[in-house]
């Protein structure tokens, strides 16, 4: 499964972790611009920075309302559940 993760630039720890239903790959590479000749690793194998003029592009693919936390740095990855 898809997750979109707010990591705290103070903590350095998780404070959002948000399920991305109906996530794919090529959604992920679109919203974000990336391909997977840009990394060492595909997309699907490791987590991309999400900028935070576009976390609310995902907020479509997530159950619950979100607010973008300005203190925060966004990343998206694959997780087995």
């Amino acid at each position: 499964m898809w997750y979109l993760q707010a990591y705290d630039n103070d903590t350095e720890f998780i404070v959002e972790d948000h399920l991305l239903h109906d996530m794919t790959v090529e959604i992920v590479k679109e919203i974000l611009g990336i391909e997977d000749g840009d990394f060492e690793l595909p997309v699907i194998a490791r987590k991309n920075d999400v900028p935070l003029d576009k976390v609310l592009e995902f907020a479509k693919y997530i159950d619950e309302p979100i607010e973008i936390a300005e203190n925060c740095e966004y990343e998206i990855g694959l997780f087995a559940d």
